[in-house]
């Protein structure tokens, strides 16, 4: 395989030229020039072209990203040389305390001296405290051995206006000490967090691969290193475009590229990989499946025991597994964005696209939006509707992926007739694979639904009777476009799980599916009409529920 040459990286052929062949060379002429990205990694390839001497050589590949799965590394190359040896290391590095280390710490230790000058300052305005309540003890009690020295009123009054103002004087001191050590404590707690963060990397690991080669003689070499990171990944976005006069759907088909390895990939030639190296080689292991005797337990009930198992009374008002399924509504389908064309290359499990020019990825994890091709397939359109779920018609679009690319299941914008209609998604298409695409509400096709109640019915003059509930409805369908359309319109009658309850089709009469009339294993029931320009027609629709007369039924 031909690999494009780089320029010769300068240091390595000086190192070379002094004789240092044998010793740890930095391979820093190596740039990043194939990445292949998956959904949650990606494999990255560093480029090295150079001239060596004859000889033993250790080539060191420095700052290969942290996520880098060191047993992943490998090498490929063309020259006259011999691979010896593949090391993928981490490296600790140990960086000396800086300046800015040394001045937070200084400040550190002056703040928590100026937390702990505030603390003694606190005690002291303790014990003068203290110490007043004490003198004001001793002067209004009464002592065993001698009575208080007698005071005049006016020292009396004096004592006590100084006992009060010292002790309000007191009061505030601790007052301005809690408001300087909250703020010291902040700043306590901003010095010694910033520190933290200084202190944390101090002590850095790198990812080195040192790739050891023997060069029979001296000349040009080149050097393919492979590594495999995680975090990178990509997602397709797709653009759809439906036109309903040329009856065709291009797809634009996109993928968004992140990565946030901490290496830039400039100028790289790119590939998506559909494969998904997170699911491992090989398919699950089951473990034995044993099956014994079951011996319920006694479980403790008001009124006595009963068996854990036993039988308990049911609830005939419950509503059962087997009552009559809601249809889903005909959710829209759809959503996208550009397009560009690419190479597809398809394995035993899983597409390569590679993409035809080069590419810039920084590393910020943000989106890098990258054109993958843009194909147009004929299409059939078809107006559908379910009326009891929604009043709505919907148009979709049928087409068969005629291109070798598989499209990955993504979110789509949907355009019709160049108009936005509609975000949706897109499920996962294989080449040759039929696939719709909904195109959201028309309004210029109408279906109401018209519900003609349901009648209760007996049936048999003698002996036993047979009730019957009939259901009627009929679907008034209007076209309002200038062309032919096809619409389906979509129902369900229920499901019977008891051999005495029958559903009954009376209108339409049914026997097994036609083109117009289908009916499926859930029993939803559909039309499928073509209308003229301008038609108006109403589809009627009645069923009956019949059972023998005054059997329970629930579900109805």
């Amino acid at each position: 395989m031909f690999i494009p040459m780089l320029n010769p990286s300068c240091f390595l052929l000086a190192a070379l030229t002094l004789g240092v062949a044998a010793a740890d060379i930095p391979t820093t002429a190596a740039k990043v020039h194939t990445v292949t990205v998956y959904g949650d990694r990606a494999e990255v390839v560093r480029h090295l072209s150079a001239t060596v001497e004859a000889g033993d050589h250790t080539l060191t590949f420095e700052n290969l990203p942290g996520a880098t799965d060191l047993s992943s590394v490998r090498v490929d190359g063309k020259g006259a040389f011999t691979l010896i040896d593949i090391r993928g290391e981490r490296v600790q590095t140990k960086e000396v305390a800086d300046e800015r280390v040394l001045k937070l710490s200084k400040e550190l230790e002056a703040l928590r001296a100026q937390a702990g000058d505030l603390t003694l300052a606190d005690n002291r305005i303790t014990q003068r405290k203290a110490a007043l309540e004490k003198v004001l003890g001793r002067l209004t009690s009464v002592g065993k051995e001698s009575a208080n020295a007698e005071m005049d009123p006016s020292k009396w009054a004096a004592y006590l206006q100084y006992h009060v103002d010292t002790l309000a004087k007191l009061d505030k001191e601790i007052l301005a000490n809690g408001v300087s050590r909250t703020s010291l404590n902040l700043d306590i707690d901003r010095v010694q967090r910033e520190l933290n963060e200084l202190n944390a990397h101090r002590f850095k690991f790198r990812n080195v691969a040192r790739v050891r080669i023997e060069a029979k003689q001296a000349g040009p070499i080149e050097l393919d290193l492979a590594y495999v990171v995680r975090g990178p990944s990509w997602n397709p976005l797709y653009d759809i475009r439906a036109d309903t006069k040329a009856k065709t759907v291009r797809v634009n088909y996109h993928a968004e590229v992140r990565q946030s390895t901490g290496e830039d990939w400039k100028g790289v030639a790119l590939k998506l990989s559909t494969a998904q190296p997170n699911l491992g080689g090989r398919e699950p292991q089951m473990s034995p499946w044993f099956i014994q005797r079951y011996v319920p337990q006694p479980v403790a009930v008001a009124g006595g025991v009963m068996l854990e198992g036993a039988a308990k009374p049911t609830n005939l008002n419950r509503k059962s597994a087997s009552e009559v399924p809601e249809l889903s509504p005909l959710a829209p389908v759809a959503a996208a964005m550009d397009f560009t064309y690419a190479r597809v290359n398809t394995g035993g499990t899983a597409a390569t696209f590679a993409i035809p020019r080069a590419y810039d990825v920084p590393s910020d994890n943000k989106p890098a939006k990258v054109a993958i091709a843009s194909e147009s397939f004929p299409s059939e359109f078809r107006h559908t509707c379910v009326p009891k779920l929604a009043p709505h018609v919907y148009l979709k679009a049928k087409a068969i992926n005629s291109s070798d690319f598989p499209f990955i299941a993504g979110p789509t914008a949907v355009f019709l007739d160049g108009a936005f209609v509609a975000n949706a998604s897109l499920d996962l298409v294989a080449p040759g694979q039929e696939f719709w695409t909904h195109l959201g509400a028309d309004q210029s096709v109408k279906v109401d639904l018209k519900d003609l109640g349901k009648v209760e019915e007996l049936s048999g003059l003698f002996g036993k009777k047979t009730a019957r509930s009939v259901v009627s409805k009929v679907f008034k369908v209007t076209n309002g476009k200038s062309t032919d359309i096809q619409l389906t319109i979509k129902d369900q009658v229920p499901s019977s799980n008891h051999e005495e309850i029958k559903v009954v089709f009376e209108e339409p009469k049914y026997d097994k599916d036609t083109d117009g009339f289908k009916v499926d294993q859930s029993k939803f029931v559909e039309w499928n009409l073509t209308l003229k320009p301008g038609a108006k027609q109403d589809v009627p629709f009645r069923f009956a529920i019949e059972r023998p007369e005054g059997f329970p039924m629930v579900g109805q």
